[in-house]
């Protein structure tokens, strides 16, 4: 059995893949193999993580380093210093615009850390192709909650209280159509 001690994230997003993310991917999956690691590190790809003019993204985790603007010829470097040693390797660090104040770790990162995502929580933290990671993260909870828990007027009440609304033209609340059904 796989005992799992740090994951390799590595965003997959259209930008990230024309800039060579999945060369890098595997890449990663080589050197990890090479040194014995493929059974400790695993390496993931996401859906996009955002930024995508400083992709290929890569972050670390547990630590959450984030390194851009990762090339093939980063990874073992990467592998060799930072999942070997522990030594970051602080070149690929990003940079904040405005300042040039190097910034190590993803939750540290303005774009990530003023932001409160919903609909796409997830979005570059797990493999969007694969359903128990999604599972693993609470998708579908309210699903199982509406399917064992409520009745279908009181999914009807929650919808309306929530103010969903069709995207037609005349916005019709949700709640009302399904109620009218």
């Amino acid at each position: 059995m796989k005992k799992i001690r740090s994951q390799v994230l590595l965003c997959a997003g259209g930008s990230c893949v024309s800039s060579g993310a999945l060369s890098i991917r595997d890449a990663f999956r080589e050197e990890l193999s090479k040194n014995g690691l493929e059974n400790e590190i695993e390496v993931i790809s996401t859906g996009c993580m955002g930024m995508c003019e400083i992709g290929p993204i890569a972050v670390v985790y547990p630590e959450g380093v984030f390194y851009q603007k990762v090339k093939v010829t980063d990874v073992a470097e990467i592998v060799q210093e930072h999942l070997l040693k522990g030594r970051v390797v602080q070149r690929l660090f990003y940079k904040r615009p405005s300042t040039q104040e190097v910034i190590q770790t993803i939750g540290d990162i303005d774009f990530f850390k003023l932001q409160r995502k919903i609909a796409l929580r997830n979005c570059g933290q797990i493999d969007p192709e694969q359903i128990r990671e999604y599972i693993a993260m609470d998708g579908y909870s309210a699903l199982g909650k509406v399917l064992t828990e409520m009745t279908p007027a009181q999914v009807i009440e929650t919808i309306k209280a929530s103010g969903l609304r069709g995207r037609g033209g005349a916005g019709f609340p949700t709640g009302v159509k399904w109620a009218a059904a």
